[in-house]
């Protein structure tokens, strides 16, 4: 058993026009920090991105569908204790992610690391 893989965010996004192509943006920021104890030590890490979230609802074949562009920004340390060893992992940089979700509650992108999960309110 290791860290759990946990929801650490969320990005708020409105749609910004009031006709086609119907434009969102949002953003915000997200933390994740864990630790992970055993009788060897510690793994802990910690993780502070800035998102921006900027897209548009198109018509597409089989209905709409939301595309998407997440740029995140930000920084993340894994810190490993263990006996006499003490390592430290800095990451820090920006990433952006292309994804097009059908307009479904619950519709799920993925990839190594991350996963997105569309959840729409009603108006």
């Amino acid at each position: 058993m290791g860290l759990e893989p946990v929801a650490v965010g969320s990005v708020p996004f409105n749609v910004t026009s009031d006709h086609e192509p119907y434009v969102v943006q949002g953003g915000g920021d997200i933390s994740y920090a864990d630790i992970l104890e055993k009788e060897w030590g510690t793994y802990e890490v910690t993780l502070d991105l800035q998102t921006t979230l900027s897209g548009e609802c198109v018509a597409a074949a089989g209905g709409e569908a939301l595309q998407l562009t997440l740029d995140m920004t930000g920084q993340q340390m894994v810190e490993i204790q263990a006996e006499s060893f003490h390592g430290e992992y800095p990451w820090s940089g920006e990433i952006s992610l292309d994804r097009s979700f059908p307009l479904t509650d619950g519709a799920t992108a993925q990839g190594e690391g991350w996963v997105l999960v569309l959840h729409l309110q009603a108006p």
